[in-house]
């Protein structure tokens, strides 16, 4: 299978090393113009587009999906399929250029949190799994007929980050599946339930801020599912903290909504049901650090509290 892969982030990256090392011919890439990042803010290219420069393939990064050129441009690979993983919608007529059209690798089992934070949804609403979908891209978010489905187990530690780990393998395997399918001529596409479709929409910075007067579970899930980004946070002793790895333990001391206690070395917080323990913590411009050694920098004054 000839291919035209389109991605931009570290996940998408595994499954471009994927399709190199397959069988199939990854002819070129498209991915996002490169974008200034970190404190100095220095122009930085995607990680699809390093991972493709490795292997010496073409880098396309159209500013404007819809341009004449950009279709023009990819009609000279004569592509029997293009590959999306985070990347962005394909306009209708990107869609029809290759030969087998376009197809896409969501995480989630659609037609369940269609959008652009799958991952990160199905964590903060606390479920036991979720999975990885490959579909037929239609001009509809998340939308068009399905050819592979893997789950994927959420366990009770699992970040966003761990869980794309988790999800690239099985990830990739549905790929494959949805690749032989037309290859072969047989394929599933089965069309989405569209009545059972939820919505997973981006992730907002503000969303990170913590209310202990929710639930501890309902924290702890929203905690992991917001890091690395924009991570759980809270003002503690006048200064921004992130919280960034958290459990629910069955006993702890009784405390109001962001009350702290310290028993040693553990560090406990109020919510509106249940007590939370902060397991990892980072100072705002600081390194993460295991709460021990956090509690030695400050004092463990009573009252304190966060706010």
């Amino acid at each position: 299978m000839k291919i035209v892969f389109m991605g931009t982030p570290d996940f998408a990256a595994h499954f471009l090393e994927h399709l190199v090392a397959s069988d199939n011919e990854v002819l070129a890439v498209v991915t996002q113009p490169d974008r200034p990042a970190g404190r100095g803010r220095v122009l930085t290219a995607p990680p699809v587009k390093v991972a493709a420069q490795n292997h010496g393939l073409p880098v396309l990064q159209p500013l404007d999906l819809h341009s004449p050129e950009f279709e023009a441009d990819l009609r000279k690979f004569n592509a029997d399929l293009f590959v999306v993983v985070a990347y962005s919608i394909l306009p209708k007529n990107i869609l029809g250029v290759a030969r087998f059209g376009a197809v896409n690798v969501h995480g989630s089992l659609l037609p369940k949190y269609r959008g652009a934070a799958p991952v990160q949804r199905a964590i903060a609403d606390g479920l036991a799994e979720t999975g990885v979908t490959v579909f037929r891209l239609d001009e509809k978010m998340d939308h068009g007929p399905i050819l592979a489905q893997r789950t994927v187990v959420i366990d009770h530690q699992d970040t966003t980050a761990s869980l794309l780990e988790k999800m690239v393998a099985p990830g990739c395997e549905a790929l494959d599946d949805a690749i032989a399918q037309l290859n072969n001529g047989c394929e599933k596409d089965l069309t989405q339930d569209h009545a059972q479709a939820s919505g997973a929409p981006k992730i907002k910075k503000e969303e990170g801020l913590i209310d202990f007067s929710l639930p501890a579970k309902v924290i702890h899930n929203r905690i992991r599912a917001f890091n690395p980004w924009p991570g759980g946070y809270g003002k503690l002793g006048g200064r921004m903290v992130y919280l960034r790895k958290t459990d629910t333990p069955e006993n702890g001391p009784k405390l109001v909504p962001g009350e702290v206690a310290f028993d040693g070395k553990r560090f406990f917080v109020g919510t509106g049901d249940g007590v939370l323990e902060v397991l990892e913590i980072q100072a705002e411009g600081k390194k993460p650090m295991p709460v021990a050694d956090f509690m030695r920098g400050i004092q463990k004054r009573e009252g304190l509290a966060f706010c």
